[in-house]
């Protein structure tokens, strides 16, 4: 009754152990998972790693060919099974053991996880910076109350999948706060819960260049959700 949700771009380092992580955890729980696996055009061996799952009928690879972490999620959640999912990173900078099991019984519900409320690791002073301003703008023009609409942890309960699949419609990094915009005008619950996180140093993300294409979907959400 939980779809894990993976997105990945160029982690032929990683991918393939963390996948092993996330069955291991699934083969403990006493309910049905799937874990769906989004490779978003990677250029390195991802593809190739990823292949070792083919036979694992609880892993479903998907290769979208669109880059951008919005196109990779949204094309997760039409594929979903189960009106639960769970969306990760592919480092599992906040892991699948963040998702609360009690949670698993509410309606309704779109859980997005917070390092400000939590535990943050290892994560540089620039980049925390640069966060803490970005979330700073997000709650001004927004007015949210939100303390981190961008960790990549979010758990999302609710009947209305496909409403939200249809309504997705940032390519990029600020995926999440389409995300959360898009739930709370679909009247669903969007609440903050603290995660331990722990920065990856390989992270692709270009604080110079993803940044600017951050600021620049803020005010395209703007027009959107005016």
């Amino acid at each position: 009754m939980l779809s894990i949700l993976v997105p990945c771009f160029n982690e032929e380092n990683i991918i393939y152990e963390n996948i092993n992580k996330l069955l291991s955890w699934s083969t403990e729980q006493n309910f049905e998972s799937e874990i769906i696996v989004i490779n978003n055009g990677s250029t390195d061996k991802t593809e190739s790693e990823l292949r070792k799952f083919e036979e694992k009928d609880t892993v479903l690879i998907l290769n979208e060919k669109l880059k951008g972490k919005g196109f990779a999620i949204k094309r997760g959640l039409e594929n979903c099974k189960y009106n639960k999912a769970v969306i990760l990173d592919a480092d599992l900078s906040a892991d699948i053991n963040e998702l609360k099991t009690e949670w698993l019984e509410a309606d309704n519900l779109l859980i997005i996880g917070s390092r400000p409320l939590g535990n943050e690791i290892n994560t540089p002073l620039i980049r925390k910076f640069s966060g803490i301003v970005l979330n700073f703008i997000i709650r001004k023009i927004f007015n949210l109350d939100y303390l981190d609409t961008q960790c990549g942890f979010k758990f999302l309960s609710t009947d209305k999948i496909d409403e939200i699949t249809n309504g997705l419609s940032c390519k990029g990094f600020l995926y999440d706060l389409d995300l959360i915009l898009l739930c709370l005008r679909l009247q669903i619950n969007v609440e903050e819960k603290p995660v331990n996180y722990y920065f990856n140093r390989d992270s692709s993300i270009s604080l110079f260049r993803d940044s600017i294409a951050m600021l620049k979907d803020v005010f395209i959400l703007k027009k959107k959700y005016n």
